[in-house]
Order: structure tokens, then C-alpha cells, then sequence
């Protein structure tokens, strides 16, 4: 997306910090933009009361065009999402809706450009840094007490106890309940593979629940364990079924897995199932990371200059 940061520039006024993120100051306010396949996400810094704030939010989704948009608030001013069909009725879209806000913030004297945005406070002693996915100036007091949140918090993470075992439980409880709704699902002739999904997402929930740390062996251990749980429910499944035609058809020559595999209908639909629960499996695995990278990205304050 290259191609589209001239247009970004000359536009907004922005200039660009890395691939595709711009930063700069829009007719007196702070502005962080992300541009996305979709269109644009950014950050719009003030000083304000959370009634302003909040007005500021009404204000940019209801003017020109608020469908595909988002906004909520942010530590230092307003969240926003906005798409559009094309780049160009986006920008136009964004610009719109920009100048809409800030033209409500000049007229109620919100202080933007030349205060801190942590304390309101004029300073000469400003400095910008980048507060997770958006810049933002402070003043060196603010930057300083931030900096040490951000220490804290860290360290809080490093210290806090981590139990493999009671974590590996807790996922175990998780996907066995996936397992046993799969099961049930499955006797009242429905199969359906968001069940794979919910193994992820329980187990997930259970881990921390019962003591294990969020982190990336937490999500190796719940995807293992929600992978062979649900590959050995389909089976035993199958396996039951497989016995109760053997006794129906009085067959005593093979094994229920040897049945399976010489009825080309079961093996089909077997494969199909062990197939189809994977998949899902790992879409859960990537779904529910993805969602607990974002999370943590928002919870934890990552400070950088």
C-alpha cells in the first residue's frame, strides 16, 4: 500500500513512521493513522473531560457516512475505524468525519498541539513517544510515570506464578466439555465443527482459570490437547458405531477399526469428520491467539521513543 502514502501526506499533513503508520498534527490536534486493506484506523489526541470525549465519538460516527465505522475511546483522546469501497471515498469519508471533531473541539477551547495529553499541562518540556499502537506527548513528568507503569507491569508478569500442571488440567477440562457437547451434537445428528472452535476457547479459559500463565506454551498445550481430544472423540465415536453394525451384521473377523476402514461410506465420512475437526481446530488455535495477542496488546502499555 505503498503507492497510497503520498496521497496520505498531502491529504492529512502526516508524514510516515513506518510501513503503511503516519503521524502528525491535523489542524492543531494529534493524529496516528494506520492504513489497512480496508481503509484506515487511527488514534485523534486531546485533553478533555469524558463527556467531550464522548461527544467527539457521536461526532465522528454519525457525520458524513456511519456505516463501516468505529470509534471509542482512548486513553488520550478518541479510537476510530473507518472503511470504504475505495481508497478514495475512504479518504474523503475520513477527512470528513476528522474535521467535523476537531472543528467541535476548537470551538469548545479542548487543548491539542503544545500540552501534555496525560495532564493538560502546557510545558516546554514535551516529548513524544509511542504508547503502544499510538504516538502520543507528554511532558517529562508524565513520560517518566508511564514509563514506570509500563516496568511494573512487566514485572508483574515476569513474578506471577505460572503452574503448568494445574494449567494443563484446566485445558483438559475445557476440551473435555467440547469433547462431551461434540458427542451429544453428534447423537442428536447434528455435527458441527465450531465445537472444535469451543475446545480451543475453553480450554484457553480453563488454563488461566485454574494458574497457568498466558503465554505461548499455554497455547501450545491447548492446541495439542484440544487436537488429540477431539481426533479421539470422532474415533471413539466411529469405533462404537462400528462395533454396534458388527454385532447387527454378526461379524467377528475384525476389528471395528478394520470395519471402518473396509466400508468405503464410513471410511468417507470418517475421514471427512477427523479432516474437518483439524481444521477447525487450527482455526480456533489462530483465532483465539490472534484475540489474545490484541487483548494483551491493549492491556499491557508497551512505551517506546
Amino acid at each position: 500500500m505503498g503507492m497510497y502514502t503520498k496521497k496520505v501526506e498531502e491529504a492529512l499533513g502526516l508524514k510516515e513512521k513506518n510501513n503503511n503508520e503516519f503521524y502528525g498534527e491535523y489542524k492543531g490536534y494529534e493524529l496516528t493513522l494506520y492504513v489497512t486493506q480496508q481503509g484506515f484506523e487511527g488514534y485523534l489526541n486531546f485533553y478533555s473531560s469524558q463527556s467531550i470525549r464522548r461527544e467527539a465519538i457521536n461526532i465522528f460516527i454519525n457525520t458524513v457516512n456511519k456505516s463501516i465505522t468505529t470509534a471509542n475511546e482512548s486513553p488520550f483522546g478518541i479510537h476510530f475505524i473507518t472503511n470504504g469501497f475505495t481508497f478514495k471515498s475512504s479518504m474523503e469519508k475520513l477527512i470528513g468525519k476528522l474535521d467535523a471533531v476537531v472543528n467541535y473541539l476548537s470551538q469548545n477551547n479542548i487543548p491539542g498541539i503544545g500540552c501534555c495529553m496525560d495532564c493538560g499541562k502546557e510545558s516546554q518540556y514535551l516529548e513524544t513517544v509511542k504508547l503502544n499502537d499510538v504516538y502520543v506527548t507528554l511532558d517529562n513528568e508524565c513520560s517518566l510515570k508511564l514509563s514506570s507503569q509500563v516496568e511494573e507491569e512487566k514485572k508483574e508478569f515476569d513474578e506471577k506464578p505460572n503452574n503448568y500442571l494445574k494449567g494443563t488440567l484446566g485445558a483438559l477440562i475445557g476440551v473435555g466439555i467440547a469433547c462431551v457437547a461434540w458427542v451429544i451434537l453428534y447423537f442428536l445428528g447434528f455435527l458441527s465443527m465450531i465445537i472444535a472452535i469451543l475446545a480451543v476457547f475453553l480450554g484457553n479459559y480453563f488454563y488461566v482459570k485454574l494458574g497457568g500463565k498466558a503465554n505461548n506454551v499455554k497455547t501450545i498445550i491447548v492446541a495439542a490437547l484440544s487436537l488429540v481430544g477431539l481426533l479421539l472423540t470422532c474415533l471413539f465415536v466411529y469405533l462404537y458405531f462400528a462395533e454396534i453394525f458388527m454385532i447387527t451384521e454378526n461379524i467377528t473377523s475384525m476389528t471395528p477399526f478394520e470395519y471402518i476402514m473396509n466400508d468405503s461410506e464410513m471410511k468417507s465420512a470418517f475421514t471427512h469428520d477427523m479432516i474437518m475437526n483439524a481444521v477447525f481446530t487450527v482455526i480456533g488455535v489462530v483465532i483465539q491467539y490472534s484475540s489474545t495477542k490484541k487483548k494483551d496488546q491493549n492491556n499491557q502499555l508497551r512505551i517506546s521513543k
